[in-house]
């Protein structure tokens, strides 16, 4: 996300761009709204309780979630173990940026298409194969879903990705 802005803004400064379980318009009010939600509950509770926890670490993991239970447990071990502190300080603010951030599909269409790419886990829940195949069409560039993913596909599907992009990157990188 913060790579395109770059990109567009600067695109001397960027060689590849690869978009992974993102989407640049805006998002939408009801989705923001229910962000927003879920960060005032933890910036009020101080704390990834428990229910809290039950609502957030499903979003991130393909349905089910079963292919990488390890990984999705200490996903779910570092929320709960967040402090006070960094739930205000980090993630909170981070959260309100990501969730409230500006629509830049008019933009795309300036993105070198044979330069980017635009990768999506097959199951993201909150960036839908959808919004990638959308942008791809912006930028006209190639968009690939990794399989058994959700909105982590590097995590879910470490060799699926690190493989697509290790034969789309050109060698002399």
């Amino acid at each position: 996300m913060w790579g395109a802005q770059l990109a567009v803004d600067h695109p001397e400064r960027v060689d590849r761009l690869v978009l992974m379980d993102t989407y640049l318009g805006a998002e939408p009010e009801a989705t923001r709204l229910k962000y927003f939600g879920l960060l005032d509950a933890a910036s009020k509770a101080g704390a990834f309780i428990d229910p809290l926890l039950d609502v957030v670490v499903p979003i991130f993991f393909h349905a089910g979630g079963q292919t990488v239970p390890e990984v999705r447990e200490s996903f779910r071990a570092d929320l709960k173990a967040s402090s006070a502190e960094t739930i205000r300080d980090s993630l909170d603010p981070m959260g309100r940026v990501i969730f409230g951030r500006p629509d830049l599909l008019a933009r795309l269409g300036e993105l070198p298409g044979e330069r980017t790419i635009v990768l999506c886990g097959d199951q993201d829940i909150p960036r839908p194969p959808a919004e990638s195949a959308e942008m791809a069409q912006l930028i006209g560039c190639l968009a690939a879903q990794i399989p058994f993913a959700g909105h982590i596909s590097s995590l879910e599907n470490p060799q699926v990705v690190n493989d697509f992009l290790l034969n789309w990157l050109p060698r002399n990188c």
